[in-house]
Parts: structure tokens; C-alpha cells; sequence
């Protein structure tokens, strides 16, 4: 399976994962919702029973109720439906809407506008001898306001409010006045009379005398007051039931599908740098060390070509050093080998004769012949880490000193002025033959490159945690351009000297090397015509 394929697949399988996730808490978050939204309408319960309940009273009737239910339920955005005690329909908003009947949430809430009697148990001693005739006359204004009342709403007129009295029975403000309906009221009074009287008669042999007017009271008010009915209340809307159907779907498959062009995107980006990274690491394996990638971008993959890009140019740069350093050992052995080859086919050929000054040039030439060798062979253990060190404590300012006396003599043969200056004691830990074999390297050139009369000048002092040892010169100087390559192999400053000198251009790469591998540093400062400083640190030894 490739790579592209395997990061699609990964990437896919994150979407699919995130969206059903996001759907899922969707879902839920939307059936929580509903959940409260349904508990909101079950708050208005009590409202819409009160407002039916009032509808009911003041218009002795549940015909017209249609249309305030209508309001209700335009109001509150809910299925309202009134059913009586047999289960008969009164009136069911859905179907005033003419749309299907949506499911009605929680039981039925009854209402019962019917009026119950209101007598104080402690005022019955009181009133006793007037109970009946008191049950009696209100149960005749009830009825004559009921029938009013209904009178009114059949006609189209609306009836007038309604408020209980001290009985709790609720009468109109005013009487029924003339006219039809008020005829009807007073008519339906006198019918009802005998019966009403019976019944409140019956209850003078009650041994709960009161009670008994109150039950007589509401079975005399249920032959004329509207019935009793149980209210229903549905969902607040279809819209959010909706949600979770079709426009759900259709929004994960949305996300599914731009999940699936997004990773298939991402895939192919991932993968186009990815391929010019394998094509180029297999053409670097072949040996085209010259090859690069294109970097776009600061993130992992661009950092990624990046780095290809620098092993890239480390690699070059290294295959270039090994070809430098060939070409330099052939060129530094080929002309004292030229040389000793020439003497020899001239001994040979009788040419020159044998002299003790000849055999002594050609012992010279075989000596530097040796010199660059072992060189070479201090260098590539060094660089390698083979380099054994002695390492003990040591005053580095005492090693300046020692370095001093020992060039001394060759300084004085130049005409140079070679001086010390140390703020000693600098204790150090380390190879003190090979650190000495550093010095001497820096003087020897600072000698070699400053002419009769110039001054060369060691000078070792510290720093906070460090040794610092530098050697100033007043010599030719090198040139800033020169400065980046002073520490590789078989370089020069003067170039046209080194047959004089004889020197081998490895002693500053080898110093280096040693340098480094006490924990120090060495670089140099050059000012051409001026002269140059060349310092080297050393962790400083505490105590």
C-alpha cells in the first residue's frame, strides 16, 4: 500500500470518525432540544386551561370555542385538542388547520367550567334557616345567566364578563335585559324551579345539611352548564422533528463528501513533495550529488526538503574535501618525490657526482616526504577520535611561557620580537604535549608570515570560565576572503612560500581537531597589511 493511500485511508477514517461524532452530538443536541421545547408547552398548560375554562363560563356554551382554540394554538405554535369525558371530539386544532394530527404529548388536563358552591362550614349555623332559599336563588341566576349567556353566542353577540360572587358562582355584571334572550333566561328559570327546589328540599333530613346543598347544588348545575372536557396539547412544530430527518442527512452527507475531497487533497499535497524526495534521494544515490529539491512551506514536509537539501550539499561538499584532499597529497608528494627521483636518475646516469651535500638535500626531501605522512595520519585519527590524549592538570599560562622560550631562537634569527604576557595561573585539564604542539603550530606560522622587524606576541588571560590563549602578529594578514577556508587542508596563506618553509598546510586543520577535542574553540581575526590573531579557549578547571 503506498503512502498516498495509506495517509487517505488514516485522513478518511479521522473525518468519518469526526463527522459521526459531530452528527451524533448533533442528533442529540437537537433531541434535547425538542425535549425542552415540548416541556415549554407543557408550561402553558395551565393558561390554555384557564383561558378555555373562562370561555366556558361566561358563554354557558362550548360552541364558538373553535376559533379562540384557533388563537391558541397560532399563540403557542401547538396542537390544542378538547375531548369531553366519553371520549367525543369537541374541536382539535390540527384539524381546523387541515393538516395531520401531530402527536399530543403528556395526559389530559381536565377542565370543568362548572361552578361548585362555596359554603363557610362556620357560618352554616348562622344562615341555616335561610340555606335552601339562599341554594335556591343561586341556582337561579346561574341558570339565568348560563342561558342568557348561550342565548347570545348563538346569536353572534358576545356576553357580558362575568365575576363570582360571594358564593363562588360566576354571574354577570349586569341582568339579562329585554329582547328574545332574555326571555329565554327568565323562561328556563321557572321551568327549573320546582325541580331545583325539590332537590334542595331533600336535603333538610341530611345530617350534613350543608354538604348536602353543595352536592345538590352541582348535580342541579350539570342539566344546564356545559360539560366538563380534557385538553390535549401536541408538539410545538414539525421543524425540529424535521431536523432529524432529511436536512440531518443530507448535512452529514455534505461533510462526508468535502471530507473526502479535503483528505483526498491533503493526500495528493502530502505526497507531491514526498515523491520529488524519493526521486531525488535515489538520483543522490547514484551519484548525482548535485541534485536539490524545491522547499515550499515551514512545516514538517518543508523541513524535511530542506534538510535533504543541506545532507545534499554536506554530501558534495565532502566528496569535493576528498577530492581536494587527493589532489593535494598527489601535488604535496609529487614534487619532493620529483626531486629525489631527478637526483637519483642523475647519480645514476653519472651526471652529478655523489656529495655529502646531495645525499644530505635528498635525506631532506624524504623527510618531508615523511612529515606530510605522518600528518596525514594525525589528521585522519583525530577526526576519526583514534587520537590517544594523556589529559592532566596544567598551568596553560606556564605552557605560553614554554612555547615562548622554544621559538625564541628562531624568532631572533628573523628578526622578530617574540613576547609573552600572561595573567596567570589558568588551570586547565588536558593533553599538555598535544595543546603544546597547538601553540607551536600558531607561532610557527605567526613567524613564518611576519617579516624582519615585525613582533609576534602571546598573550594568556581568562574569562569567566575560560582560558584564553592568543597569538598576535604584525605580518601580512589574511584576506576576508581567505578567512572561511584557514583551518581546511593544504592551505596557505602565501602559497609561492611553501617550498621555502616547507611546511605541509594540515598543522592548522590538525590544531583545530585537537582544539575541539578538549572542549575548546579556535578561530581568527585578520586585517590584511595588518597582521592577525588567532585565539583559542579552554574550559577553565574550578580550583
Amino acid at each position: 500500500m503506498s503512502f498516498r493511500l495509506r495517509v487517505f485511508l488514516l485522513t478518511l477514517v479521522v473525518a468519518v470518525v469526526a463527522t459521526g461524532a459531530t452528527a451524533w452530538f448533533s442528533l442529540r443536541f437537537m433531541a434535547q432540544q425538542i425535549d425542552r421545547s415540548q416541556q415549554e408547552a407543557t408550561r402553558h398548560v395551565a393558561d390554555i386551561a384557564d383561558t378555555v375554562r373562562a370561555y366556558g363560563r361566561r358563554h354557558g356554551t362550548w360552541a364558538g370555542v373553535s376559533e379562540r382554540v384557533r388563537q391558541l394554538s397560532a399563540d403557542n405554535k401547538q396542537r390544542i385538542r378538547l375531548v369531553n369525558l366519553y371520549g367525543q371530539v369537541t374541536v382539535d386544532s390540527d384539524n381546523l388547520a387541515k393538516r395531520a394530527a401531530r402527536p399530543v404529548v403528556g395526559a389530559p388536563t381536565l377542565i370543568n367550567p362548572r361552578p361548585a358552591l362555596a359554603l363557610d362550614p362556620r357560618q352554616m349555623g348562622l344562615i341555616a334557616a335561610k340555606a335552601d332559599g339562599l341554594v335556591l336563588d343561586e341556582l337561579a341566576r346561574y341558570r339565568r345567566a348560563t342561558v342568557y349567556a348561550r342565548c347570545l353566542t348563538d346569536i353572534g353577540q358576545d356576553p357580558p364578563p362575568v365575576t363570582p360572587d360571594a358564593y363562588g358562582i360566576p354571574l354577570p355584571s349586569a341582568e339579562p335585559e329585554g329582547g328574545e334572550c332574555a326571555t329565554q333566561a327568565r323562561d328556563a328559570q321557572e321551568y327549573a324551579r320546582a325541580d331545583d327546589s325539590t332537590a334542595v328540599t331533600n336535603c333538610r333530613s341530611a345530617a350534613d345539611h350543608g354538604a348536602c346543598l353543595v352536592q345538590a347544588f352541582g348535580n342541579q348545575v350539570e342539566t344546564f352548564a356545559p360539560e366538563p372536557l380534557q385538553l390535549f396539547l401536541g408538539a410545538v412544530d414539525d421543524d425540529a422533528v424535521t431536523l432529524l430527518g432529511r436536512p440531518t442527512a443530507g448535512a452529514i452527507g455534505a461533510v462526508l463528501v468535502l471530507s473526502v475531497i479535503g483528505t483526498a487533497l491533503v493526500a495528493r499535497q502530502l505526497a507531491r513533495p514526498l515523491r520529488s524526495l524519493t526521486t531525488a534521494s535515489r538520483r543522490l544515490a547514484d551519484g548525482h550529488l548535485d541534485t536539490r529539491v524545491t522547499t515550499t512551506g515551514r512545516d514538517e514536509v518543508g523541513e524535511l526538503s530542506r534538510s535533504f537539501n543541506r545532507m545534499a550539499e554536506a554530501l558534495e561538499g565532502a566528496e569535493t574535501a576528498q577530492r581536494r584532499l587527493l589532489a593535494g597529497v598527489a601535488h604535496e608528494l609529487r614534487t619532493p618525490m620529483s626531486n629525489v627521483l631527478g637526483y637519483l636518475e642523475a647519480l645514476q646516469d653519472g651526471v652529478v657526482p655523489p656529495s655529502r651535500e646531495l645525499f644530505s638535500s635528498l635525506h631532506e626531501e624524504v623527510l618531508l616526504q615523511r612529515r606530510i605522512l605522518d600528518d596525514l595520519q594525525d589528521l585522519t585519527l583525530a577526526e576519526a577520535g583514534h587520537l590517544a590524549y594523556r589529559r592532566t592538570g596544567f598551568d596553560l599560562a606556564e605552557l605560553v611561557e614554554v612555547s615562548r622560550v622554544a621559538h625564541l631562537a628562531v624568532a631572533e634569527h628573523g628578526g622578530v620580537r617574540l613576547t609573552a604576557e600572561a595573567a596567570g595561573p589558568l588551570p586547565v585539564h588536558g593533553d599538555q604535549d598535544r595543546l603544546r604542539q597547538v601553540l607551536g603550530n600558531l607561532v610557527t606560522n605567526a613567524l613564518r608570515y611576519t617579516d624582519p622587524g615585525g613582533a609576534v606576541v602571546l598573550r594568556a588571560f581568562p574569562l569567566p570560565g575560560l582560558a584564553v590563549v592568543e597569538v598576535r602578529d604584525t605580518g601580512c594578514g589574511i584576506a576576508p576572503a581567505d578567512l572561511p577556508f584557514v583551518f581546511q587542508r593544504f592551505w596557505r596563506a602565501d602559497p609561492a612560500r611553501d617550498r621555502e618553509t616547507g611546511g605541509s598546510g594540515l598543522g592548522l586543520t590538525i590544531a583545530r581537531q585537537i582544539v575541539l577535542d578538549h572542549d575548546g574553540t579556535i578561530e581568527v581575526t585578520s586585517t590584511p597589511g595588518e597582521g592577525s590573531v588567532f585565539r583559542v579557549t579552554f574550559p577553565l578547571r574550578a580550583g
